[in-house]
């Protein structure tokens, strides 16, 4: 019973943040493996902008841990802000991982960096779930070690960036952005659809149930829309940081 609780824990858990830990490979102890593995999982993203006419293979840069790549408002960026570190050192990452890497670690900064400006903070619910995140990774129960046993630098760093995406998504809903559909906008369209989906029975039980097939349809309906709206305002809104801040990058060679 233990094991299933924890289990059910962990689905959770990864569900809330699965989205900003999924570039990250885990276990890592080979020289360059994760900049290695990053590249496999950008692949099919960045295909159609590789695919062209060139013959030269596509450079590859040597990153040492402790030089500075970029700074944000005088805040330096180096490698362990790109991957986790490892016992290596020295990574070899390709330009296109590079390039892609250190705008998503200029990104994370601002991010941390505005929303302690603006007094934005994680909440009691936000920080439960990374604690409980940490716990998981960091436990080692038997049966469980093989998939979760990482170095601390790697939960460090994924914690860091799940707590970025969380603040990332508390200053857009400031601005009246969510990222999934809202109650509101779930009976907005009820509203403008009742004809199709019809009135709610008189029974309040009845009516509980039919309501809940009726929320999840809407919501399907509904949540690729959202979605795509609320990427294109935040891309929107990351522009406007990176415009007002000041940030420098070290040409690579």
């Amino acid at each position: 019973m233990k094991r299933l609780n924890l289990i059910s824990l962990l689905v959770v858990v990864v569900l809330t943040i699965a989205v900003c830990l999924y570039l990250h490979n885990r276990a890592v102890t080979k020289h360059g493996a994760v900049a290695k593995a990053v590249e496999e999982k950008m692949k099919p993203a960045v295909a159609s902008s590789t695919i062209k006419a060139n013959t030269q293979p596509e450079k590859v840069f040597h990153v040492l841990p402790g030089q500075v790549l970029a700074t944000v408002n005088g805040k330096p960026i180096t490698l362990k802000d790109l991957i986790p570190l490892t016992a290596s050192g020295e990574q070899e990452i390709s330009q296109t991982t590079y390039n892609y890497l250190l705008d998503r670690a200029v990104n994370r900064e601002l991010i941390l960096q505005v929303a302690k400006a603006r007094g934005i903070t994680l909440t009691e619910s936000e920080e439960d779930h990374l604690a409980q995140f940490r716990g998981l990774r960091e436990q080692s129960e038997p049966g469980l070690v093989s998939k979760f046993t990482v170095n601390p630098a790697e939960v460090d760093f994924e914690i860091r960036d799940a707590e970025a995406f969380m603040l990332q998504t508390s200053l857009m809903a400031q601005m009246g952005v969510a990222a999934n559909v809202t109650p509101d906008q779930v009976n907005q369209y009820y509203q403008d659809h009742i004809a199709e989906f019809g009135p709610l029975p008189a029974d309040p039980q009845e009516s509980q149930s039919a309501w809940q097939k009726i929320d999840f349809e809407i919501r399907g309906r509904l949540a690729t829309e959202i979605r795509s709206e609320y990427n294109a305002q935040l891309q929107t809104y990351m522009n406007q940081l990176k415009t007002a801040a000041q940030i420098t990058t070290t040409p690579m060679s």
